[in-house]
């Protein structure tokens, strides 16, 4: 297609290829100005569920007009063919920029606050990136971060913890099936390894394994192979940064934990805290107050100049790694690899070295075993399957083994034939009826003298199902408030602190209204005390991990998937 001209953009080079299209470098005779051409093809176009995919990235991609997230300039298209329009950057990626002993902490705290500011603006639009990695970031020839591929994008109702976040009045489907698993492996939340519901605090999560890769020159979560590594996301600590690098400044350390924490409540519960965080160390970074009297060794990286030549491909490619994902959804629905092919394929295009993560070995039961003792989602463990070598052994003898171990029968049926179609999925409305009970755990300790309107957080403790279909996940946040204190006198309730319930996050990521009591009060309040009665320390009202029941208030509609 080289020397073609499709409409006004006349394409000069192919800057790669892959089974999601292929990528161009074309200039727009219009506006003489360079371009990043990416086509869907002509088998993925006369899909109408592909081109609906392929609109829908873009569109998530080009609602975010910031100077650290790629620009999306047009969708067009020639006969059959679908194009997507991106700006054209000049840069390196944190990839290629990252050595074995991490960057200078100065360009860590500028390049960090540039990410933030980005995720910030995306999450405030009810954006999740989903595959946030070196790969995805990259550094321009004057220091300009820049924010790539929302191919794996997610529109989410709202972002926890953000005050300025409204509720959506729709969501955008995901790119995959609910329970398939997008991303890279050792940058996904351990909610994200896992297949549960995501929010912006699956994003912080992978930022801090970015920040801590850009501070140490190693990955934070790394095994032999696919499964150590998943395992190591899900339940290892990571290396202390001061123990590889002595010199960071422990604010910073302190920032990278506390994003990495495996629990999304002891996270920072927005990218706003995690910009605040950063503006102290990235002010005394910039006046050059930061570094006095702290020895580091580390040299600043140089940055890759501001033009570069055309024969340098990776460049532009990298720059637009946002469209290179975007048919990732047509490819799943044609081959049935989608989520495989996401968690565990090759780099984003523009990546002039590997992937830091492990190389793929040989499934075999004991692996799959494994994984399910890990307790990993059956979703997860069907991806890496589909995405591996096998060498199972499924003898009557071995079954009952498989069995006995508790590996699911739809996990024992893609072993069987890993490469069958998985089923394709269409989402339908189910009612959650009112009153259906809701057993949550008490996410942290309340004090005795808790302050009247306090916020209260929980988790929810087991699915929970309409006729077939989980309405609300295992482990989905719910929320609540403190009606009366605790230093409140007057005899309400045997003068205990009550609380009430606000809501829980859906299947579908909507907010299902709660109540605190089985049947709605007289006084419109359903309260209960927050006191369980259990055993406790003192001067705590309630410990973490106190169970309660909530019950939905009035029947309300969910977004399920169903297969067909």
């Amino acid at each position: 297609m080289v020397g073609r001209t499709v409409l006004h953009y006349q394409l000069i080079e192919k800057l790669g290829a892959g089974g999601m299209g292929e990528v161009y470098k074309a200039r727009d005779t219009r506006l003489n100005r360079f371009v990043a051409l990416k086509v869907l093809p002509a088998s993925m176009s006369a899909d109408p569920e592909c081109r609906r995919r392929f609109l829908q990235e873009a569109q998530a991609a080009s609602a975010l007009n910031h100077p650290n997230i790629i620009t999306i300039y047009d969708i067009v298209a020639d006969g059959e063919d679908q194009y997507m329009v991106a700006e054209y950057v000049a840069g390196k990626t944190l990839l290629e920029l990252i050595g074995k002993q991490g960057l200078a902490v100065s360009q860590v705290i500028a390049y960090a606050s540039q990410m933030a500011e980005a995720l910030s603006v995306a999450h405030q639009a009810h954006i999740i990136h989903r595959d946030l990695k070196p790969a995805n970031v990259m550094v321009t020839g004057g220091g300009l971060v820049k924010l790539l591929d929302f191919g794996l994008a997610k529109q989410v109702p709202g972002v926890p913890g953000d005050p300025t976040a409204t509720t959506a009045t729709h969501v955008w489907a995901p790119l995959t099936m609910d329970g398939s698993i997008m991303g890279t492996l050792n940058y996904m939340s351990p909610e994200q390894a896992e297949g549960k519901a995501l929010d912006a605090r699956s994003d912080i999560f992978s930022f801090g394994a970015v920040l801590y890769e850009m501070l140490t020159g190693q990955p934070a979560f790394r095994g032999d192979s696919a499964i150590s590594t998943l395992s190591a996301v899900l339940r290892d600590e990571v290396r202390p940064i001061a123990e590889l690098m002595p010199g960071v400044p422990p604010e910073l350390d302190q920032i990278v934990g506390q994003c990495l924490r495996k629990d999304p409540g002891e996270r920072f519960q927005s990218m706003r805290e995690v910009q605040a965080a950063l503006a102290p160390l990235r002010a005394r970074s910039d006046s050059g107050a930061l570094f006095d009297g702290v020895p580091t060794m580390r040299t600043m990286v140089p940055l890759p100049p501001a033009t570069r030549s055309s024969k340098t491909p990776s460049i532009a490619i990298a720059a637009f790694a946002v469209l290179a994902a975007a048919g990732a959804g047509c490819y799943w629905w044609l081959n049935g690899r989608g989520a495989a092919t996401s968690l565990f394929s090759t780099p984003t295009f523009g990546s002039s070295q590997s992937e830091k993560g492990p190389r793929e070995g040989v499934l075999t039961d004991d692996n799959v075993i494994e994984m399910v003792s890990a307790k990993v989602a059956p979703e997860v463990i069907i991806s890496q399957i589909r995405a591996s070598k096998t060498d199972f052994d499924l003898s009557a003898a071995a079954v009952i083994r498989l069995s006995n171990a508790s590996v699911p029968p739809d996990v024992i049926e893609v072993m069987r034939n890993p490469q069958s179609p998985p089923p394709r999925t269409v989402s339908v409305s189910a009612t959650v009826r009112d009153g259906l009970p809701v057993r949550l755990i008490l996410a942290q300790d309340v004090p005795s003298d808790v302050a009247e309107g306090a916020a209260l957080r929980f988790r929810v403790a087991e699915d929970v199902r309409t006729a077939d279909s989980v309405v609300i996940s295992r482990d989905a946040p719910a929320i609540g408030a403190v009606v009366d204190g605790g230093k409140k006198r007057l005899l309400v309730l045997g003068g205990k602190a009550t609380f009430r319930l606000e809501s829980v996050d859906a299947a579908d990521g909507s907010k299902v209204i709660l109540r605190a009591t089985p049947f709605r009060q007289r006084d419109g309040i359903s309260k209960r005390p927050v006191s369980t009665g259990a055993k406790k320390p003192s001067r705590v009202a309630a410990a973490a991990g106190a169970e309660y029941t909530g019950y939905v208030d009035g029947a309300q509609t969910v977004v399920v998937k169903k297969q067909r």
